[in-house]
């Protein structure tokens, strides 16, 4: 009779440890705070772009060019941008274009980086590309952003090598 009350009381205490163990991660993991993303916020607004050239150069029959890009952004993004952007015109006139670089808010609260690709045109000067935006900073940490931007080329004035103006339509999510 001794074994077996050695024998219970053993499995008593096993199985209370396993339930305390189980009770102790539940609720750590309802201290955890919540990895969901926030609601979506759209953010949309003009901005004007002042490209200048940086290099050129022939590879076959394409044009490759390398830019450095400063923004103005109006509407739900005030502030402005740093790009550098690469280029590549066919010989058709049509553009396929990347780039990336920080936006930084106005007021200073705060930047992220923000990447595009893209196409348009060299002949009529059109362009459209999918953004993204990331790593941000601030008023701005825990962001993911994606979007669109569309824009022409316009005339240059100041020390632009090539001018344009355009509009932005983005959704940001905000991670805690």
């Amino acid at each position: 009779m001794k074994t077996n009350y050695w024998f219970n009381r053993n499995r008593l205490l096993s199985h209370l440890r396993r339930s305390l163990c189980a009770l102790a991660i539940i609720g750590a993991g309802l201290m955890l705070p919540s990895a969901e993303a926030g609601k979506p916020e759209p953010a949309s607004g003009t901005f004007s772009p002042c490209f200048h050239i940086t290099s050129v150069r022939q590879v076959g029959p394409d044009t490759i060019v390398t830019l450095s890009v400063t923004a103005t952004l109006t509407g739900t993004l005030t502030g402005s941008a740093i790009f550098t952007e690469r280029d590549v015109i066919h010989p058709d006139g049509s553009v396929t274009f990347q780039g990336s670089g920080v936006f930084t808010d106005q007021s200073g609260c705060g930047s992220f980086l923000a990447t595009y690709a893209g196409t348009g045109s060299n002949v009529d000067g059109s362009e459209s590309a999918d953004v993204v935006g990331s790593q941000g900073t601030g008023c701005y940490a825990g962001v993911h952003a994606e979007g669109t931007f569309q824009g022409n080329l316009v005339p240059s004035s100041g020390d632009c090598d090539v001018a344009g103006a355009g509009t932005y339509n983005i959704q940001f999510h905000f991670s805690p």
